[in-house]
């Protein structure tokens, strides 16, 4: 086997290891049953992954890679700081929407150096985007330059973070959609200048003329 072909291989076996973690649960699914269903030798299985705590961590970050690279974040930079903020936001609902509370409960209680591994790795890279976002929206005066960048990042991060536990996504009292919408727009109107709000309703409206 090439070099590429085994990092070929190992995507798919990722892509469906992954589909039958959401199927049958984290916990539930062990390495026996993952050759079963796929059809292949526990000896080719061991292969790609040490140990299941190593299988369970590559697919998750395959996971979160994966729409990180559809969102296409270079495309994304083309475009103004608000558009950013919101696609932002669409781009977290999505990803907790897809998150199964009994999974993300399996993971924390059986895997729990994983769990902060992964959620360290999302909250770099939620941070080191916002701060992109902000100081480009003070370029493109959108932002204001007197806000006090590393405590909003600070909390921003740490919101989305707290969003996204497992123990409070089986107890939040609203839609999930509308919890993170309303925190990225009321982030967005604390940094705006005037012309920043106008680009913001501007936007919003575009966006409700297109969901009536």
């Amino acid at each position: 086997m090439t070099e590429s072909e085994f990092y070929r291989t190992k995507e798919e076996l990722l892509e469906n290891i992954s589909e039958l973690f959401l199927k049958y649960g984290l916990r539930s699914t062990s390495m026996d049953d993952i050759c079963s269903h796929l059809k292949i030798s526990k000896k080719t299985l061991y292969q790609f992954f040490s140990n299941k705590d190593d299988l369970v961590e590559q697919v998750l970050l395959q996971r979160r890679d994966s729409r990180r690279i559809q969102k296409d974040l270079e495309q994304l930079k083309q475009h103004n700081s608000i558009e950013i903020m919101l696609s932002i936001r669409d781009h977290i609902i999505t990803s907790l929407n897809s998150q199964m509370p009994a999974n993300l409960f399996d993971l924390k209680k059986y895997h729990p150096d994983i769990y902060q591994r992964v959620n360290e790795k999302d909250q770099i890279f939620i941070q080191n985007l916002f701060h992109e976002v902000i100081e480009k929206g003070i370029r493109e005066s959108y932002f204001r330059n007197d806000i006090h960048r590393e405590v909003q990042v600070y909390l921003f991060v740490k919101q989305m973070a707290f969003l996204g536990e497992p123990e409070l996504m089986s107890e939040i009292k609203y839609p999930l959609d509308i919890i993170v919408s309303t925190i990225v727009e009321n982030v967005i109107r604390s940094f705006a200048t005037p012309r920043g709000i106008e680009e913001l309703e501007k936007l919003l409206n575009k966006t409700k003329k297109y969901t009536i």
